[in-house]
């Protein structure tokens, strides 16, 4: 339920502008509370509520906890009051965990379950949804500033709207022709103006009957004799001004051309909501359902002040249009489901042609000044793409939905159903309510969006040049000359997730090589031997070997100092003989699900018939089902000790146990080995009768060997060579969290200081959620991580490093930047660790008092370091950029 959706991409709801003025929050039951503070009336609030206090602005303390007590207080009311017909058997119960849900009966003897929580949401958003069709669990997100005395108008809008989502995902899967293989109606058929998009397909879209809800609720409380006059009348104005905002009457004067039409329009509107409407609501709608002329002297004062309030808070920029969606044909009709392969490959070439035209332009332009260009930069693309400028060059190398070899995104078009409004793209376009969002789709979206500016396809890293610029040393996909460009401003990078972690390394301490061995250099006279074989390209069987050659590594196992780089070191030498003696059978996560396996190989009498996937989450399960589909002979199991929860509510892994899991009807070519007790350590390797090597967790035994077990959290790639020649020069590394006004999370910043000057970047995107252990302490990352959780909860299917929110993430990236009100902060704001229940415990946020950065600067910790980086080793041999034409 949105008063203020984002500018971009967000088609259906541009027509509602912003208001500001002091409130008068009508009631939404017995016992009001306190007034609430200045609001922003935005959208659904032209049409009357008054629910979000101060732009931006967090809450008092309290107040989550206050708009989730009076939630769960109002929701059974709603229920029975307003759906007792869809819904019945609402009780509130407490799970294992102790969080709180609904559980609900619907009318056709279905169960689900329905979460509440308080969380800071946008500007003008009053709550949100997660509908999943899939699990039947779904979560209500509030605005954490909103008045809880209208929490029961917003649960009537929402719980109208999540049974219209369920209602049409049922219809689909019993093959009804109305919706089955049909996206849904985009155009609000209840809102001012004309009918527009409706005009060719009448009906009801799921917002539409989130809005009769309040109607209903609104119409309720007019009429309750519990509640005094003042009350009863401030619902009356507020459903007037619904009724206005939703066009059940004409605005156009009595003498205009355009009268006629509007009062049709208002007739038809009125037509196809009478069927959803209260009693109450229909006598309601006979009596302010008027033309203004005709209502009675109070209401009709109340609406023209209500229209006067709206006719001036058209916010700049409100009628410009957003660019179209992808996934549209060139003459800008939707793709149709079964063109979608032929207009990904379209748009493939599309890309590769526009790539191949911006290195021609920028080698021209060398050519003619002998200058390196100088131009803004991207670099990484994916979901991200729909925040990029269009003016920046983007370079990017098509990885992960380009290379992965399955069958589409984890999540279905239900549950990335408000993807649409980042300006990504419309999944039901191709995809039925509870399938997987295909990969073709993905592609096409973004290859459609790469092509809106300048793009190389390929790599880049930042780097300094001998100007003190910013140089992006960029190495085309296509094999022919890098070349370097001058960076404008301040280049973002969203490059997407860090690598895997190798099984058996440190977690905490040393969780990658080059982790270990830093501090095993750490731990060496700098003047030794042994710390100067160290140095540069060294593999963990070498440095090990090269430690024992130097008379050392005894001395340092009895160094607890060093116990947590020698057992990393230790794990990774075990994974790269278990490489070297089972080549194309040990792998990487990674390394499957992005295609880099050979495929064709895997039926192949050789090939391994058993696998074994260390690590039970998101990549596991994916990799999981790439080698059950690449060979039909093939048998896999997952080992681990435990299931993310968001597995069992995303659309993936429900169907992979439906066909190959026993237990669930399947073919048995898949097994779950899951127990508290499954630890993985590093990689066990024997041989077999066959002489070939054999891997071993518990007692599983395999041909094969995939880790899947979490991620690492280096530096970017892109930007790891600028770190390393940073801190070698004796500069400093520092990062900031970015946060818009609203508390949404929209990336880091990490700034690079040397020699007396610096450049920033900013990483956006799946990247962004796994903040660099050398630059931001682990406390920040856990609160992170928290929020993260809270944020894109795991009963949506989703995590906040998947497609969808990173859409979202980085669409308010875009506006914030435009608006200026992009804020830079230590740690997580502090209403993110907040208790949402009353009288529950949240854990303790180790930096829930952090303050805010000023002017983007952290005061550095004593002697000038970055908290947790390693000492600086000695500097790496400087690769300038050479001058054009060398």
């Amino acid at each position: 339920m949105e008063q203020e959706p984002l500018d971009r991409g967000n088609a259906g709801r541009s027509d509602r502008p912003e208001v500001r003025r002091d409130a008068r929050p009508g009631p939404s039951g017995p016992g009001a509370g306190p007034r609430a503070e200045p609001v922003v009336i935005t959208a659904t609030d032209v049409a009357g509520s008054r629910f979000v206090s101060g732009t931006g602005a967090a809450p008092e303390p309290g107040r989550q906890a206050a708009v989730v007590a009076q939630a769960e207080s109002t929701l059974p009311m709603v229920v029975r009051s307003l759906y007792g017909q869809r819904l019945g058997s609402v009780e509130l119960r407490s799970g294992a965990a102790g969080d709180r849900f609904f559980a609900l009966t619907d009318d056709r003897g279905r169960d689900l379950t329905l979460r509440l929580d308080a969380v800071p949401l946008p500007s003008g958003t009053v709550a949100r949804t997660h509908v999943n069709t899939t699990s039947d669990q779904h979560v209500v997100q509030l605005s954490d500033r909103m008045d809880p005395r209208q929490v029961g108008r917003a649960l009537s809008h929402e719980v109208g709207e999540l049974l219209a989502v369920r209602d049409r995902a049922t219809r689909a899967a019993a093959g009804d022709p109305e919706v089955a293989g049909v996206a849904p109606n985009r155009g609000d058929l209840l809102s001012r103006g004309g009918l527009g998009n409706a005009e060719r397909r009448l009906g009801l879209t799921e917002e539409d009957l989130g809005r009769i809800g309040e109607l209903n609720h609104l119409a309720a409380l007019m009429n309750d004799a519990t509640l005094d006059a003042s009350q009863r009348a401030e619902a009356r104005g507020e459903l007037s001004a619904l009724i206005d905002h939703m066009g059940l009457r004409p605005q156009a004067p009595t003498d205009a051309d355009r009268r006629a039409a509007e009062l049709q329009a208002a007739e038809v509107r009125r037509d196809l909501a009478d069927p959803h409407l209260t009693p109450m609501a229909v006598d309601a709608l006979r009596e302010l359902a008027l033309p203004v002329e005709r209502l009675g002297a109070a209401d009709a004062a109340e609406l023209y002040a209500f229209r006067s309030r709206a006719e001036h808070a058209r916010p700049l920029g409100a009628s410009v249009a957003a660019p179209p969606l992808p996934g549209l044909r060139p003459d800008g009709s939707p793709v149709p489901r079964e063109e979608l392969a032929a207009a990904a490959a379209r748009a493939a070439d599309e890309r590769t042609r526009a790539g191949a035209a911006t290195l021609d332009e920028l080698r021209a332009e060398i050519a003619a000044t002998g200058e390196w260009p100088t131009r803004q930069v991207v670099v990484g693309g994916g979901a991200s793409l729909v925040g990029r400028d269009p003016g920046a060059l983007l370079v990017d190398a098509r990885g992960r939905w380009h290379l992965d070899p399955g069958e589409g995104i984890v999540q279905s078009p239900d549950q990335t159903r408000d993807m649409r409004a980042s300006g990504l793209g419309d999944a039901h376009q191709f995809a039925d309510p509870t399938s997987r969002v295909p990969r073709d789709a993905v592609r096409l979206w973004e290859d459609q969006l790469a092509v809106r500016g300048p793009l190389v396809d390929g790599t880049a890293a930042l780097v300094p040049g001998p100007d003190g610029r910013l140089y992006a040393h960029i190495r085309p996909a296509d094999g022919s000359p890098e070349l370097y460009v001058k960076v404008e401003g301040t280049p973002t990078v969203a490059t997407g997730l860090p690598p895997e972690m190798v099984p058996g390394v440190d977690r905490r301490d040393a969780v990658n090589l080059p982790e270990a061995l830093d501090a095993v250099r750490g731990r060496l006279p700098a003047d030794s031997p042994a710390h100067a074989r160290l140095t540069g390209e060294v593999g963990a069987e070498r440095a090990l070997q090269v430690l024992r050659e130097e008379g050392v590594l005894d001395t340092l196992r009895s160094d607890g100092g060093a116990r947590a780089a020698l057992q990393t070191l230790d794990a990774t030498a075990l994974w790269e003989r278990a490489r070297a003696a089972a080549p194309g059978r040990v792998f990487i996560g990674d390394e499957i699900a992005e295609g880099r396996f050979d495929a064709r190989a895997a039926g192949a009498a050789d090939a391994p018939k058993t696998w074994l996937v260390a690590g039970a989450g998101g990549t596991g399960v994916a990799n999981a089902e790439i080698i059950l589909e690449a060979d039909p002979e093939a048998r896999v199991t997952i080992y681990g000790p435990n299931l993310p929860p968001a597995l069992e509510n995303q659309v993936q892994f429900t169907a992979l146990r439906e066909r190959f899991v026993s237990e669930y009807g399947g073919d048995g070519r898949l097994t779950i080995d899951i127990a508290p007790g499954n630890r993985v350590g590093a990689v066990r390797m024997s041989t077999g009768p066959d002489g070939r090597a054999r891997f071993r967790e518990g007692s599983v035994e395999a041909e094969a060997y995939v880790a899947s077990l979490g991620r690492t959290a280096p530096m970017p790639e892109a930007l790891r060579e600028l770190s390393e020649r940073t801190r070698a020069g004796g500069g400093r590394v520092r990062g900031d969290l970015m946060f818009d006004r609203d508390r949404q999370y929209l990336g880091y910043g990490v700034t690079f200081e040397a020699g007396g000057g610096q450049h920033r970047v900013e990483v956006t995107g799946a990247a962004s959620q796994l903040l660099p252990r050398d630059v931001f302490p682990r406390d920040t990352q856990a609160a992170l991580t928290a929020m993260a959780v809270r944020q894109v909860p795991s009963q949506s299917g989703n995590a906040a490093p998947g497609f969808a929110p990173v859409a979202q993430q980085t669409a308010l990236l875009a506006e914030a930047r435009v608006r200026g009100t992009v804020e830079r902060h230590a740690s997580v704001p502090e209403t993110w660790g907040r208790p949402a229940v009353a009288g529950a415990t949240a854990p303790a946020n180790p930096v829930a008092n952090a303050a805010r950065l000023q002017s983007g600067r952290r005061s550095a910790p004593p002697g000038g370091g970055v908290p947790g980086a390693a000492a600086p080793g000695p500097a790496p041999r400087v690769q300038r950029p050479p001058r054009p034409g060398r």
